[in-house]
């Protein structure tokens, strides 16, 4: 249960960072900065390092980064999707992957490629793993409007965010592991 409600909070989280987002690259956002701590300066923040030392940030500057660069908007948008899938699976990695359910399997061969490079490179071990343990949402609680069916199989090549699937999947299969999970 406790890696059905990881799965659940990583799904929460990625709904309330893409709100956090869409507030951020609104043009009117610049109206909820905080007050600036001294009169004609802009307002800062503060990124703590373990060691009580921090990073201090000017929150309007990256504020207008963040609102002018679709590259960038694409790039933070892709990084939580990755996160959340590579937090999934250590946690399910932990338990040996429960039962090897095809929509656990998915989780399994969708984080390595993430971790590597955001692209699907699977190796002798992944394909004895693929033979074993198919990867794949097709019994999976939780599908888009379209029933899409993401499949893993030994000979897929290329990039996994946003070409193999899109992060409105990566919430899918987030929700389709809590189900599975909680059964």
């Amino acid at each position: 249960m406790a890696v059905a409600q990881t799965a659940r909070n990583l799904a929460s989280g990625y709904y309330a960072f893409v709100v956090a987002h869409s507030v951020a690259v609104n043009p009117h956002s610049i109206n909820s900065l905080p007050p600036p701590k001294e009169l004609g300066q802009d307002p800062t923040g503060n990124l703590p390092r373990k060691d009580g030392t921090f990073h201090t940030l000017n929150l309007r500057y990256y504020l207008d980064l963040l609102r002018e660069n679709r590259d960038l908007q694409t790039q933070v948008l892709r990084t939580w999707a990755i996160s959340a899938m590579l937090a999934l699976g250590d946690e399910l990695r932990a338990h040996r992957y429960f039962d090897h359910a095809p929509i656990l399997e998915l989780v399994y061969h969708l984080r390595n490629g993430m971790a590597h490079g955001n692209k699907f490179a699977i190796d002798e071990r992944g394909r004895e793993r693929l033979h074993k343990y198919p990867a794949h949402n097709r019994d999976a609680a939780v599908k888009g409007d379209l029933k899409t069916v993401y499949e893993i199989t030994p000979d897929l090549t290329g990039s996994i965010l946003f070409d193999f699937m899109g992060p409105g999947d990566v919430i899918d299969v987030l929700q389709s592991v809590e189900i599975h999970l909680s059964r």
